[in-house]
C-alpha cells in the first residue's frame, strides 16, 4: 500500500504520508486486523493455536519489506521497456466513438428513458 502511493517514479514513498488521515486509518486497521487474526484466529484462520513465534514474525515482516527493494529497483527501469497500455488502432477508437454516440441516442429517447425510470425495463 505504501509503495503504491507514488506511481510517477518518485523515490520517497513516505513523502506526505501523514497528510492523508484516511490512508493512515485504513493502514492501521489492516495491520491491526492481521495481527488479531494471527494471535486470536487459531483454527478458524488456519494458524497455530498460539499464533506466530518471534522468529516467524521477523521472517514475515522481512519478506514483506522486500517489496520496498523491488519498488526502488523498478523506479530506475526505463519506461520504454514496459508495454504501453491504451495504444489502440485509430479505426477501433472511431468505431467505439460511433457506438457510444448510438448508445446516447437510445438514452435520449423518451420511451426508453421513461420506462427505465418507472422500472419497466424493455
Amino acid at each position: 500500500m505504501i509503495c503504491a502511493r507514488k506511481i510517477n517514479d518518485e523515490i520517497n514513498v513516505f513523502d506526505g504520508i501523514t497528510n492523508n488521515s484516511m490512508f493512515i486509518g485504513v493502514w492501521f486497521t489492516i495491520i491491526g486486523g492481521q495481527i488479531i487474526m494471527v494471535f486470536f484466529g487459531g483454527w478458524a484462520m488456519k494458524v497455530h493455536i498460539d499464533g506466530l513465534s518471534f522468529i516467524q514474525w521477523v521472517i514475515t515482516v522481512g519478506v514483506s519489506l522486500f517489496s520496498f527493494l523491488i519498488n526502488i529497483c523498478l523506479k530506475f527501469v526505463p519506461d520504454h521497456i514496459w508495454p504501453t497500455m491504451g495504444d489502440e488502432d485509430e479505426v477501433d477508437v472511431a468505431d467505439a466513438k460511433k457506438d457510444y454516440a448510438n448508445l446516447l441516442k437510445f438514452r435520449k429517447s423518451k420511451d426508453l428513458s421513461s420506462s427505465i425510470r418507472q422500472g419497466n425495463f424493455i
